[in-house]
């Protein structure tokens, strides 16, 4: 599934991982997932895009590795994600990217993750 991924963000996630932000895994888990976004999806980031989805994935992680995940959203907000038309393909993602990287997020981890994820589908990406 291997695409050539824009090298500013290899950099951003190796510089992330040098100063201890992102973990190895952590690192290669973006990978996987800005690859099955843009192989499986056809979704490919611009930098900026992938700069903003790298950053909430960073935090993500440590958040789950300190053993804090992220507060339930507001159930409007959640509601709305989960009305989002693209929702189908959207849960899709998830369970193709925790099934991969063997990744198991508690349901606010997840909540954010599918709105961020909603939010490429429905502004589009590049």
């Amino acid at each position: 599934m291997r695409h050539s991924l824009d090298p500013e963000i290899i950099r951003r996630l190796d510089e992330l991982t040098q100063v201890q932000k992102l973990s190895p895994k952590g690192r290669r888990d973006i990978i996987v997932l800005l690859d099955l976004l843009e192989g499986e999806y056809g979704v490919t980031l611009s930098s900026g895009q992938a700069n903003m989805f790298i950053r909430h994935l960073t935090e993500t992680f440590l958040r789950l590795n300190r053993g804090e995940p992220a507060p339930l959203m507001e159930a409007s907000t959640a509601g709305q994600i989960r009305s989002f038309g693209g929702s189908g393909i959207v849960d899709q993602m998830v369970k193709d990217f925790c099934r991969i990287t063997g990744n198991r997020f508690p349901i606010s981890e997840e909540e954010y993750l599918k709105m961020y994820l909603s939010s490429l589908l429905s502004y589009g990406a590049d």
